[in-house]
């Protein structure tokens, strides 16, 4: 109760100082599937008979058979129409039905529920969460929009794993603002420029853009270490200050001399947020790339992992960096 109450707290104090104004949340490409939920009524005839396709399994109705103002096909049928007649059965996304009978409500989005019959099993299905027999399924649609993607995504990088958001099943949030953008385009601009080792520090929200957010490049050549700074706004257009000379080997070469691409723990933390603060931290050298995100909540809790002593020297060490 009190992890819960701690939750509780710090998301309250968290999510006051955000408005939707300061976000620029991301948008993905809206599922397109056939409407089952027309507006005025729909014409059995058409439907009834016909296969369809369970979208989601969040549209089923389990108990709708125990409403008894609700008028079923028949009394066998109604026994069959719920978790109480299923037994072992439980109808899931991707299951496909014939439509025996369609049940309307007075009012509600979901105006229209569908009565399947999935092989002996009648199911009573809410008409949004139907979808075309030959359409895909909302799990395996969002699956392949992540195919689609990522490949998108892999040739739009070329090649620079900075710009790539699934490396290693360590995601990214590589590309989708313009912060990411700016400091990931740099950062490549380097390696491109055949230097060796090349850090990319993004302090970023992981479910959009916030005005706060800031991205650092850090790198070395011939021994010199230099930073390059990015500092978001309300308008989510980043600025960004003049390359100057900065200590980035010793933060580099802390993470080599310890090992922590061995490391395959976390730090732990007794808050957790569904969407935080934190840094993600990309590490590349010759036939050699690192990605990790932690949270601040993680890195200050637990602050003798080793992951977290160094991302609370690069926290530390990147604050001296104001916007210019």
């Amino acid at each position: 109760m009190k992890h819960l109450t701690v939750i509780i707290f710090f998301s309250l104090i968290f999510f006051s100082n955000m408005t939707l104004k300061g976000q620029a949340l991301i948008h993905y490409k809206k599922v397109i599937k056939p409407d089952y939920c027309l507006k005025d009524s729909i014409d059995a005839k058409d439907v009834i008979g016909k296969l369809v396709k369970i979208w989601h399994e969040g549209g089923v109705y389990p108990t709708l058979n125990m409403m008894k103002e609700m008028k079923w096909p028949s009394e066998e049928i109604r026994k069959k129409g719920g978790q109480s007649g299923w037994g072992t059965f439980r109808p899931k996304a991707g299951d496909v039905g014939i439509v025996v009978d369609i049940f309307t409500e007075k009012s509600g989005v979901n105006k229209h529920i569908y009565l399947l019959k999935i092989e002996d099993n009648y199911v009573p299905v809410a008409c949004s969460y139907i979808t075309g027999n030959d359409q895909l399924d909302c799990h395996k649609q969002s699956e392949q929009d992540w195919i689609n993607d990522s490949l998108t995504n892999v040739k739009d990088a070329a090649g620079c794993k900075f710009k790539i958001r699934n490396i290693n099943n360590r995601w990214s949030r590589a590309g989708l603002n313009n912060i990411d953008k700016q400091s990931e385009d740099f950062a490549c601009s380097l390696i491109e420029k055949e230097i060796d080792t090349v850090m990319l520090c993004k302090y970023i929200f992981d479910n959009g853009s916030l005005p706060g957010e800031k991205g650092f490049v850090l790198w070395v050549d011939n021994g010199h270490g230099y930073v390059k700074s990015y500092f978001n706004n309300s308008r989510h257009e980043p600025t960004s200050n003049e390359v100057i000379s900065f200590d980035s080997k010793e933060l580099i070469d802390y993470f080599f001399i310890n090992r922590l691409d061995t490391v395959t723990s976390d730090p732990k933390s007794e808050i957790w947020i569904s969407h935080s603060l934190g840094y993600s931290i990309q590490l590349y050298a010759p036939d050699f790339f690192y990605r990790e995100r932690l949270t601040d909540f993680a890195i200050r809790q637990d602050i003798t992992h080793p992951k977290s002593i160094w991302w609370n020297m690069i926290s530390e060490r990147l604050t001296i960096l104001k916007q210019e």
